[in-house]
């Protein structure tokens, strides 16, 4: 059994890196919450409150100052202070790093930070971005002369951070980082004296971990399985998510592009079932690309039917009466069911006339060829909206170039629309865009908008922890079921 004070989190794949920069994925991002922190964070209503930074306020409609935390050290003992807030701002928001910092569309309002004083900076921005605040809780602060000492590469395997956890080693061929708790964190001292994070693909693996005591807190549940293991005494816990599953298409494909097949196979899909037999119904039917508690998203617009004779006849207005063959590229274990869940979106459109070759790979290869715009067809992915706000997926995912969107898809009205509404405060007038983008996106679909997650973990008795709707995994926020630190 796992001892009291080792916390063991199994996630479905490994860090990709832990430069916390250099990545866009939850799992990455949860390993390396432990280590690093933002200015910003939400709290588990998802409210943004003071973290590194105390206060902040808009000076001016273009610049932010931020009052900073005193007395916090990197785990080296560099301090936290605003040479470090800058050094970071500025790394992750330099348009020359764009193609190997993922997030950096996030950032990319921000022009310059100027240091006010050692615990105050104003970030000043190229245009007015109501969503900076929000963005800022994914970017984490780093220390600039440890930075500097050991050099960009060594950084992405050694990290230095201001978090509740230390770094002890990272062992790749096993896919398991190992931390210790930082007992001079500046918000005390956390449950879990050790803690690991370890790669489980297979979900069956995840469960067996958690019947064995090995594993501690399993994400990416199997929802078949809830069931067995409440039976065995451990807690199956589940929270909607910011995260939505799609299909990503490639919208220059020379079959592709014909925008009647794209809504072929919209109508070709039966998401419920989706959610019902893969999900245990764990899952909510989305009306376009951001879920329905996010900022401006128009819940009067119903979510794309299910309608097979209305698939078949669009493939033959494209010019396809006899069906096509086309293929989907899936990573495996990453998301919940997910292979299971392209193989049965394959049998449902081959009901239409899509012969669909569902591709499944390892998430390494898998996010390798999303990063390097490499997608010829189509793809399953996640996107995890942590703003809140449309601006996070019409911005980044539908105006190219921009990393995040894989394909290069490119709509001028839709970017027209989108950009408009990023660069406003008046609340009202960007719903009101953002309705217009929608209907753009329904019409065209660059993606096929597929479900709204139902996060759900599995938890050994022995701790106390609330899932998010964010995705996050805030370690010091699991508590011992006893309260004691053993």
């Amino acid at each position: 059994m796992a001892d009291r004070n080792r916390l063991v989190i199994a996630q479905g794949t490994d860090a990709s890196t832990l430069d916390p920069h250099a990545h866009s994925e939850v799992t990455t991002g949860n390993i390396l919450l432990q280590i690093y922190e933002p200015l910003l964070r939400r709290n588990v209503d998802m409210e943004l409150e003071p973290w590194l930074a105390t206060e902040w306020k808009y000076v001016e409609d273009t610049c932010i100052e931020f009052r900073l935390r005193q007395g916090v050290r990197f785990h080296n003992g560099e301090p936290f202070n605003a040479e470090s807030v800058k050094f970071s701002l500025e790394r992750m928001a330099d348009p020359n790093r764009e193609p190997k910092f993922p997030p950096y569309g996030r950032f990319s309002s921000i022009d310059h930070v100027e240091i006010v004083d050692e615990y105050a900076v104003r970030v000043h921005t190229r245009r007015v971005d109501p969503n900076l605040p929000a963005a800022l809780t994914g970017l984490s602060i780093i220390p600039p002369k440890y930075f500097a000492e050991i050099g960009e590469e060594r950084f992405a395997r050694e990290p230095v951070g201001t978090g509740p956890y230390r770094f002890v080693e990272w062992r790749r061929n096993e896919g398991i980082v190992e931390m210790r708790v930082n007992e001079s964190y500046w918000r005390g001292v956390c449950d879990a004296e050790e803690l690991v994070f370890v790669a489980v693909p297979e979900g069956e693996d995840r469960v067996r971990g958690l019947l064995e005591g090995r594993i501690d807190i399993a994400a990416n549940f199997p929802p078949s399985e809830r069931s067995r293991v409440e039976k065995a005494g451990i807690r199956v816990l589940g929270t909607p998510s910011v995260g939505v599953m799609y299909i990503g298409i490639n919208t220059h494909h020379e079959i592709l592009k014909n925008r009647k097949v794209r809504q072929a196979i919209a109508h070709g899909i039966n998401v419920r079932e989706l959610i019902d037999e893969e999900l245990g119904g764990a899952g909510y039917l989305l009306n376009g690309p951001v879920y329905p508690q996010a900022f401006g998203v128009h819940s009067d617009i119903p979510p794309i039917a299910y309608d097979p004779e209305k698939a078949k006849q669009l493939l033959a207005e494209a010019g396809y009466p006899d069906g096509v063959e086309l293929k989907l590229e899936v990573p495996d274990g990453r998301f919940t069911q997910d292979k299971q869940i392209c193989l049965r979106i394959a049998a449902q459109l081959d009901k239409v006339g899509i012969r669909l070759h569902v591709d499944i790979q390892p998430w390494p290869p898998f996010i390798a060829r999303f990063r390097q715009h490499l997608y010829d067809q189509m793809y399953y992915i996640g996107w995890g909206n942590s703003l809140f706000d449309p601006d996070d997926v019409y911005r980044n995912a539908f105006i190219s170039p921009n990393p995040w969107n894989p394909t290069d898809y490119h709509h001028e009205e839709m970017a027209k629309l989108t950009l408009e509404a990023s660069s406003t405060l008046d609340r009202e007038h960007r719903k009101e865009l953002y309705r217009q983008a929608l209907l753009l996106f329904r019409e065209d679909l660059p993606w096929i908008p597929l479900f709204q997650c139902h996060d759900m973990y599995g938890v050994n008795p022995k701790w106390n922890w609330q899932p998010r709707m964010d995705e996050t995994i805030f370690v010091c926020d699991v508590k011992k079921a006893n309260g004691s630190r053993g």
